[in-house]
């Protein structure tokens, strides 16, 4: 063999290691990181909070009506069905839930303590000073 054909064939070789290399060392890109796994776990959805007083409570559902008139329409379960037994209509309630599939899945229901109105103070109803004296 002569010098220009082992230079030649020396030089491929490099070439084709060359090549052989940077198509080994891309990557690919996946735009969805999630898409490149289709088992990884979703994620979770964030809840909401209503507020408002109780219209209706029954074994699977409560009617709540917000400051606004709005009425809203949950889904109860398990615990939060047995603790919506207590409730009745004219209770005041803030309600933890989640939306999926077009329903509001209450998650959380607490009553809220009715407030009291405040009398208003006579300051003459204590001692009676502005009652005339009898004598």
């Amino acid at each position: 063999m002569t010098a220009q054909k082992l230079f030649a064939l020396l030089l491929s070789l490099v070439f084709l290691h060359a090549t052989v290399g940077l198509a080994t060392a891309q990557e690919k890109k996946v735009a969805n990181p999630c898409a490149a796994n289709p088992c990884a776990a979703k994620p979770a959805m964030k809840a909401k909070t209503a507020e408002g007083t109780v219209k209706s409570v029954s074994a699977t559902t409560l009617v709540v009506e917000g400051k606004d008139k709005k009425e809203w329409s949950f889904t109860i379960s398990g615990a939060v069905a047995e603790a919506a037994k207590k409730l009745k209509a004219g209770d005041t309630v803030s309600i933890s839930y989640t939306e999926a599939n077009g329903k509001m899945m209450a998650g959380k229901i607490t009553a809220k303590a009715a407030k009291m109105e405040k009398k208003a103070v006579n300051p003459c109803a204590a001692k009676n000073p502005c009652a005339a004296k009898k004598h």
